[in-house]
């Protein structure tokens, strides 16, 4: 089912925060389609973006979103499908001690579901690594102690820098949970994706398996980064690799840990 008129957020005067939230939530095969313009939202313990159950939802970003939370999910999505596309920049972060991914599940919630970004889509997470904080969740993907057994795509001219505040990876799974998902990176994509301590760039958090598939091909361009003793592409900390690791195509890749 197809919307017939689109939806438009604008914020008028985005020089101060607003604490003013989206929810967005559909049944029976409907999408919703909205476009967020020069949003600037700090929205305490709430989701600035939610994305309830299996809801499913396209956010076109036009002009400069800047979007941050304390101790939640910026733009939550558990079961949930989310595409985001556009020719706007996204900015998400929250507080360095949250276990809630920036993009992705709460803490102790799997990500099930899938995120997309797409089109000439920027996106740009908080990079909180040198804040001394504590959280666990991943920067895309899931929570602290939640399973990232969903789909995580990156494609066409989109550029992702995700950077999660301690052990959970960049993109994937957070400490202590498992990557049983999809990670794939293609088009023309230039992303980069850091772990803030011990987890993978990459790949799970610490403590948690990558038993899924990682996949980087067509002309990506790629980062994948671990502050400390987790992989660049793989598995964080103390975790172990089951999974599948596939780069081809014309990508080029660089991975590693300090």
């Amino acid at each position: 089912e197809k919307q017939t008129t689109e939806t438009v957020i604008k914020q008028a005067d985005n020089t101060t925060d607003t604490g003013n939230t989206i929810t967005v939530e559909t049944s029976g095969g409907a999408k919703a389609e909205l476009t967020i313009e020069d949003l600037n939202v700090r929205s305490g313990n709430t989701s600035a973006i939610d994305v309830k159950g299996s809801s499913e939802a396209e956010i076109t970003l036009k002009g400069d979103n800047k979007l941050e939370t304390d101790d939640a999910s910026v733009v939550h999505v558990s079961e949930g499908h989310v595409t985001i596309t556009g020719d706007g920049t996204l900015y998400a972060d929250n507080d360095s001690d949250s276990d809630h991914a920036k993009i992705g599940s709460n803490g102790s919630e799997d990500m099930s579901g899938s995120i997309h970004i797409t089109g000439n889509a920027q996106v740009t997470t908080g990079d909180d690594r040198h804040d001394h904080g504590v959280g666990g969740g991943a920067a895309i993907g899931s929570g602290r102690r939640g399973n990232m057994s969903g789909g995580i795509t990156i494609d066409e001219n989109a550029t992702v820098i995700a950077s999660s505040s301690e052990d959970g990876a960049g993109i994937g799974s957070g400490l202590r949970g498992d990557m049983s998902g999809t990670i794939t990176i293609g088009g023309n994509a230039t992303v980069t994706g850091t772990s803030g301590y011990d987890g993978a760039g990459i790949g799970s958090g610490e403590n948690g398996t990558m038993s899924g598939t990682i996949t980087i091909d067509g002309n990506a361009k790629v980062t994948a980064w671990s502050e400390e003793e987790g992989a660049g592409i793989g598995a964080g900390e103390d975790s172990g690799v089951s999974g599948t690791i596939r780069i081809g195509g014309n990508a080029s890749v660089k991975a590693g840990s300090a």
